[in-house]
């Protein structure tokens, strides 16, 4: 990432939060388009950000999870954060649904995203890629 001081900062924010508003829509269409479950970070970054060729994964995994905090924050989505240890790993994600799903809460989703089962799917990952 290259750092600028001055006017040139100024522009640099400017596309960022641009790119961040346009990414915030699509995630928010996808959150829309898929009701009967949620959408971890992970999904949202391999089926909605992957296929327009931004690959660098670890950074993209943060723009997409900003870009999908930004759509909790204008109330166009909802968000519930789950941590889990296993085996000595450390695994942390968030989950995203439309608030057009109907469902308040992450257990609303059914048994599979209830306490503890959906903390054991997280923790069961040998290397944590999200549900």
């Amino acid at each position: 990432m290259r750092i600028c001081t001055g006017p040139q900062q100024h522009v640099v924010e400017m596309q960022a939060s641009v790119t961040l508003s346009a990414l915030a829509m699509r995630l928010g269409e996808s959150l829309d388009s898929d009701l009967d479950r949620p959408w971890c970070k992970h999904r949202l970054y391999e089926e909605v950000v992957l296929p327009h060729g931004w690959t660098d994964r670890e950074n993209m995994l943060l723009v997409t999870e900003r870009a999908a905090d930004e759509l909790v924050a204008a109330g166009r989505a909802r968000r519930e954060y789950i941590s889990a240890i296993g085996i000595g790993v450390h695994c942390e994600d968030s989950l995203y649904w439309s608030p057009k799903a109907n469902r308040h809460v992450l257990a609303d989703f059914g048994p599979d995203f209830e306490s503890p089962t959906v903390l054991r799917r997280l923790a069961s990952h040998f290397q944590c890629h999200g549900l």
